[in-house]
C-alpha cells in the first residue's frame, strides 16, 4: 500500500498540472476574445460607412429604378449591426456568430450591388467625391476584415485544439470550457 506522503505528492502534481491546464486555456481564450476585438470593430465601421453610403446616396437615386435599394443596404446594414451586438452580448457563441455571418455576407451583396447602382448613374457626370471615398473605405474595410477574421480564428483554432488535446481535455470538460467558433469567410 502506497504511503500517505506518495498520495499527497501525487495529488500535489495533479492538483499543480490541473492549475496549469487551466491556465492555460483562460490564457487562450482571452487570447481568443481579444483577436475578435479588432475583427468586431471592422465590422461596426463597415456598417457606418454602409449606413453613411446610403444616405449619400439616396438623393441621388432617388428617381433610379433602383432606388429600394437604398433602403435595402440601409436594413442590411442595422441588421449586421445588430447581429453585431448580440455576438459581444452572448460572448461569441457559435448560433449567434453564424448569425452574424449571414447577416454580414447580405450586407456585402446589397454594398456590392448598390456600388455597381451608384457607378451606373455617376459614369456620365463623374464620380461624386464623397461616394467614391465611401467606395474606397468599403473596400479597405474589407480587406481589413479578412485579415482580422483570419487572425481570430487562428486564436480560435488553437483554443479548440488546446481543448481537444488529452488529458487537457478533462480539465475543459470538468470546468466547462466549450470550443470556440470560427468566424466563416464573407
Amino acid at each position: 500500500m502506497p504511503s500517505t506522503l506518495a498520495w499527497a505528492l501525487f495529488l500535489a502534481v495533479l492538483g499543480f498540472w490541473m492549475l496549469g491546464a487551466h491556465n492555460r486555456l483562460v490564457r487562450l481564450r482571452h487570447t481568443m476574445r481579444s483577436a475578435y476585438a479588432p475583427l468586431s470593430s471592422a465590422l461596426r465601421q463597415r456598417h457606418a460607412v454602409a449606413l453613411t453610403l446610403a444616405e449619400t446616396s439616396r438623393s441621388r437615386m432617388a428617381d433610379a429604378p433602383q432606388a429600394d435599394l437604398v433602403d435595402a443596404a440601409a436594413g442590411a446594414a442595422r441588421r449586421a449591426g445588430h447581429a453585431c451586438d448580440q455576438v459581444q452580448l452572448k460572448s461569441l457563441r457559435g448560433d449567434v456568430l453564424q448569425q452574424l455571418a449571414v447577416a454580414e455576407e447580405r450586407l456585402v451583396a446589397m454594398l456590392e450591388e448598390l456600388g455597381l447602382a451608384l457607378q451606373d448613374l455617376t459614369s456620365g457626370d463623374g464620380p461624386d467625391p464623397a461616394i467614391s471615398d465611401l467606395l474606397r473605405q468599403r473596400d479597405q474595410l474589407q480587406e481589413q476584415i479578412a485579415f482580422s477574421r483570419q487572425v481570430y480564428n487562428r486564436a480560435a483554432d488553437d483554443y479548440n485544439q488546446a481543448i481537444a488535446l488529452f488529458p487537457t481535455t478533462l480539465v475543459a470538460n470538468l470546468l466547462r470550457f466549450h470550443r470556440a467558433p470560427e468566424f466563416p469567410p464573407i
